[in-house]
């Protein structure tokens, strides 16, 4: 369900911190304007709106609370209702207010210096669902400096095979540097087509490169979605697709990760839905692998209601000790329902952002023309160098080395927790793949106050709520083990434990003070 605020109170006030989810206080209101002193030389209608602007200027009200009504302008005022109208609209020109059909009038941001209106009140419906903190959170991971940046999903960039990598550059600048240089096909680089449709065993014409796995799931959702439509996505899940799929207009749908087939048959026919969106292997946040039969029974359901899925894909290569998820929906889809999607962001670096789909000819083709409205092509260097190093083996050979250390860093991560565990201040599941630690914190937990505190003593996490299609009170965060050393996950993993201990200690001695106040009344 949207806000009922405006999207001009977010996007333009200066923004809480994104790393400790800061809850927005609600704007005052403007029931009534003072008295106007009147100017024979100014136009009324602009003595009007210049009022009404001093007033929100004077800090009666915040970004995004409420103004009068035109009606109760022209009365306050002493003028005609078509005056207060014309006044609004002139506020509403400049990016001032906002007017929301059925709702009423709002403040957006006050303009800046040397703006002559405000940008805040010029930024559209839609693009306000794009304002999503934790992404924000997410991307910036990396150049927080803190010691123990556990929120961002990363794979251990210590195993990132450099000299390997560097020689795969070097042998496509000697050998075929103009075409990397090249306008390129809005589908990707032949050759990486080919040499990804070879790995994943699919025929190349089918394979359609994008810019990480966040383009794909951007331009399905495009391509799929119309105003209105519903879409079924996991819950929790990942809150770029969440965000992806609300900004083009999907009204979003929870299906629990235990995966009941019946829930989600009930689901289909009760909301007749667009798509499914589900990540079966190690699944984000969760970890959670679902299992074969219900694969083939998903798949089942969607060919009897016809119903695509959008499949993400992008950590069944990541297990561990061994043990690799079943076969993709992909894979085992007969009818042409699935959309497979992937990327190399999880499996060898984020910053290459090189992602992929496995795709009916007909979505390629319309996803292509989709794409290219804002992105002719993907980089055609990092297209050729990732296609030399997946076909001489080295993607395969990084592979090994990354699930080997990831099970150390996982190991090192769960050990860390034991203490915790142990006093109940920690529960989670330890995945057998995938990149993160879902992790349960107790119900008396202040989540704002315990993100607030980790980032003061160096320590990012993911914050639960953010996963999940409705607003929540998770008591959740999640922890990728993947993203430091051994050494700073197993002290951040330590580090978020003696949190939760201080904070259990503090919220003990505030119950009992409580309560003897309480004996004492």
């Amino acid at each position: 369900m949207q806000s009922e605020a405006p999207s001009c109170w977010h996007v333009g006030t200066e923004r809480e911190s994104i790393k400790t989810m800061a809850i927005h206080t609600t704007p005052h209101s403007l029931p009534h304007l003072s008295p106007m002193t009147a100017d024979a030389s100014e136009r009324l209608v602009m003595q009007v709106a210049r009022h009404v602007e001093q007033m929100l200027q004077g800090g009666l009200i915040e970004p995004g609370g409420r103004l009068p009504s035109e009606r109760t302008v022209a009365l306050d005022l002493g003028v005609s209702r078509n005056t207060a109208t014309a006044a609004y609209d002139e506020l509403e020109q400049r990016g001032l207010i906002r007017r929301i059909r059925g709702k009423g009038s709002f403040m957006c941001s006050p303009r800046r210096e040397g703006e002559s209106f405000s940008w805040s009140g010029k930024i559209s419906e839609s693009a306000h669902l794009l304002d999503e903190p934790v992404l924000d959170m997410l991307a910036r991971n990396g150049e927080s400096g803190l010691p123990h940046p556990l929120s961002a999903g990363t794979p251990s960039l210590e195993c990132f095979p450099t000299a390997e990598y560097h020689g795969c550059i070097n042998k496509v600048i000697a050998k075929d540097f103009p075409r990397a240089l090249a306008v390129a096909p809005t589908e990707g680089q032949p050759r990486l087509r080919r040499s990804i449709g070879k790995w994943l065993k699919v025929e190349a014409n089918h394979v359609f490169i994008t810019s990480g796995a966040q383009e794909a799931i951007d331009l399905l959702a495009r391509c799929l979605i119309q105003h209105g439509d519903v879409a079924i996505v996991e819950n929790p899940t990942y809150p770029g697709a969440i965000q992806c799929l609300r900004a083009a207009g999907a009204r979003l749908i929870g299906w629990e990760t235990d995966w009941s087939l019946e829930k989600l048959e009930q689901s289909i026919i009760r909301y007749r839905p667009k798509l499914i969106f589900t990540m079966p292997s190690f699944q984000n946040p969760t970890g959670r692998v679902m299992p074969l039969a219900t694969r083939r029974g998903l798949l089942d359901l969607a060919a009897r209601y016809h119903v695509p899925i959008l499949e993400d894909d992008v950590y069944s290569k990541t297990y561990l000790n061994g043990r690799p998820a079943p076969d993709s929906l992909h894979k085992l889809d007969q009818h042409s329902l699935v959309v497979y999607l992937s990327t190399f962001s999880k499996m060898l670096a984020p910053g290459l952002r090189l992602g992929w789909m496995v795709a009916p000819l007909y979505m390629v083709k319309q996803l292509s023309l989709i794409k290219m409205r804002a992105n002719l092509f993907t980089d055609g260097l990092t297209q050729l160098a990732l296609s030399e190093f997946v076909e001489s083996g080295g993607f395969d050979r990084h592979l090994e080395k990354l699930r080997r250390h990831h099970a150390t860093l996982r190991d090192a991560a769960v050990a860390a927790a034991h203490p915790g565990i142990e006093e109940g201040l920690l529960s989670f599941h330890a995945p057998g793949g995938g990149l993160y630690l879902w992790c349960k914190v107790p119900h008396s937990v202040d989540m704002d106050l315990l993100l607030a505190t980790a980032e003061k003593k160096g320590l990012t996490v993911a914050p639960g709520h953010a996963f999940f299609v409705e607003k929540t009170n998770s008591k959740y965060v999640r922890l990728c083990f993947t993203a430091a050393s051994e050494a700073r996950v197993k002290s951040g993993v330590a580090l978020l434990t003696r949190i939760l201990r201080e904070h259990q200690a503090e919220g003990a001695v505030v119950s009992a003070a409580d309560a003897a106040r309480d004996a004492t009344a």
